[in-house]
């Protein structure tokens, strides 16, 4: 009878395995595509192009421009934080949803405005600037969440031992966040060798746009394939750099009562510009250009309306269906890939980061080779493109996922399975409520993605679906800048939706 309850474990935990080794087994299929791509150019050829001086040239400003963006992102996004839940006492939600809108404003909008506005605004500073206020809140929202359940206590006690603020939240609190920390800057990381509109926008070139341009420029397209190989190497780099930070960091820490912050002039000071130059600028500088526009040929907000309506429904039904698609993906992953590890776990969370590093061109184009050759049906369909996503932006859900995961601690498994519960009843009635915050976060955030991305929309979606970021991305080239604002702003309305979701939801967790 005593063993029952092992083999029961065991037997939950191999089928918890076997789902995940599935999910990244289809993750990997754009890696897969990329390597019988390179692999028909021929060793030799392979050599050539990799150790040619333009290959290390993109190499050489890609890892400029992720380096700078995650330093940047973690220092503006931990600040953040801090000032929210150290600094400011009243309007706390409000205050969050501000310092969270960024996510809702594509790099390449956020590009555009500030083109527009600071003449000769391009290059790698340009590039890390749009891109950075793009992502510090995947940082802050995480450790805001983290920040708001440690309390002060031990902060305090650091305190009257002779320790500064800035000493003692170093000292005592920054060990405590620092899972969540290195979680949000590897996505930061990953975002940033993987995104092409902002860079693209401004004029830089990294590895994304030189893909870009390899494509575009030439009917082979084996070298775009091994610059994708090059990146896809480096998220797994980067995976493992990650997991080597965060393996020996007490993730079972019992999160206690924050107390009531004061406000401080420094702390509104520091929120004021941060939102001033990420939300303020970009749509001020949208409105000023719908303003000037005389191209904009509507009679009336009725029929503007009528024109804008079904791209925001076809928007708003896609990014909802993959969240949906995403975050269920994601919590076996979490689960599988928490404690304890194993190799297989460790192999399957580093596979599982591979599809956002790459160009969503590059992923996009792998899923043309599958569609078209394995699963012709659901090429061009709604499903091909939701799997896409999937690839695509499956670890921004899976990063807050699993930070949910790895914060329970371990004593509420055994605790309950010594009150008569079962394996599958603790997961469903005790440890899938505590997650469950992390997971409308991850979804929130997948949501954001899906509702942005451009190019694997342009290429997989059914014939006739046209969505906001798409129609933008046509206007924009068409020359017709204010109907683009204009779509530009409902876009980041839409997205601000689960934004301002999210938000309210960090926002109480501070605010008790």
């Amino acid at each position: 009878m005593s063993s029952r309850p092992g083999r029961t474990l065991r037997s939950g935990r191999a089928l918890l395995g076997f789902v995940s080794v599935i999910i990244a087994l289809f993750l990997v299929t754009p890696a897969i595509y990329l390597v019988v791509r390179v692999a028909g150019i021929g060793g030799d050829e392979a050599l050539a192009y990799l150790f040619r001086p333009r290959t290390g040239q993109l190499l050489w400003r890609t890892t400029q421009l992720a380096v700078i963006v995650t330093v940047a992102s973690i220092l503006l996004g931990v600040g953040s934080a801090w000032c929210v839940t150290r600094g400011i006492r009243r309007g706390r939600p409000v205050v969050i949803a501000l310092l969270a809108a960024p996510l809702a404003i594509p790099s390449y909008v956020s590009g555009f405005v500030w083109m527009r506005l600071v003449p000769g605004f391009e290059g790698l500073w340009a590039a890390a600037l749009v891109l950075t206020l793009a992502c510090y809140p995947l940082v802050m929202l995480p450790t805001l969440a983290v920040l708001s359940g440690t309390g002060r206590t031990d902060e305090d006690a650091a305190r009257t031992l002779g320790c500064g603020p800035v000493t003692a939240f170093l000292r005592v609190t920054l060990p405590r966040i620092r899972t969540v920390i290195v979680a949000g800057g590897l996505l930061v990381a990953l975002y940033a060798i993987s995104d092409f509109g902002g860079p693209a926008i401004v004029r830089f070139e990294p590895f994304t746009v030189g893909i870009y341009n390899a494509y575009n420029g030439t009917l082979d397209r084996s070298v775009a394939a091994l610059y994708g190989l090059v990146l896809a190497l480096i998220a797994v780099v980067l995976a493992l750099a990650e997991r080597h930070v965060r393996r020996d960091v007490d993730s079972g820490v019992t999160p206690r009562r924050a107390r009531t912050a004061h406000d401080r002039l420094p702390a509104w000071a520091f929120v004021i510009v941060t939102v001033g130059v990420g939300v303020v600028v970009p749509v001020a500088g949208l409105v000023t250009e719908i303003r000037e526009s005389r191209r904009l040929g509507f009679d009336g907000v009725g029929e503007l309306l009528a024109w804008v309506g079904p791209f925001t429904k076809t928007t708003m039904i896609l990014s909802g269906q993959a969240a949906i698609v995403i975050a269920v993906l994601a919590l076996p992953l979490a689960f599988f890939v928490s404690r304890p590890r194993t190799r297989t776990g460790d192999t399957v969370e580093v596979v599982s980061y591979l599809g956002y590093t790459l160009p969503g061109v590059t992923v996009a184009l792998s899923m043309v080779f599958l569609g078209t050759r394995v699963f012709p049906d659901y090429y061009l369909s709604a499903t091909m493109l939701i799997a896409t996503y999937a690839v695509l932006f499956l670890p921004v859900c899976l990063g807050p996922v699993r930070s949910g995961v790895d914060a329970i601690p371990p004593q509420v498994a055994d605790v309950s399975r010594t009150l008569g519960a079962g394996p599958l009843a603790t997961a469903v009635r005790v440890r899938l409520p505590l997650v469950m915050p992390s997971v409308l976060a991850g979804a929130a955030l997948a949501f954001l993605s899906v509702a942005k991305e451009l190019p694997a929309t342009l290429m997989l979606a059914p014939i006739g679906t046209r969505t906001l970021a798409t129609d933008m991305w046509s206007l924009n080239n068409d020359l017709n800048y204010g109907r683009a604002a204009v779509l530009g702003l409902v876009l980041i309305i839409v997205a601000s939706v689960p934004t301002a979701a999210l938000s309210t939801l960090f926002g109480r967790g501070v605010s008790r």
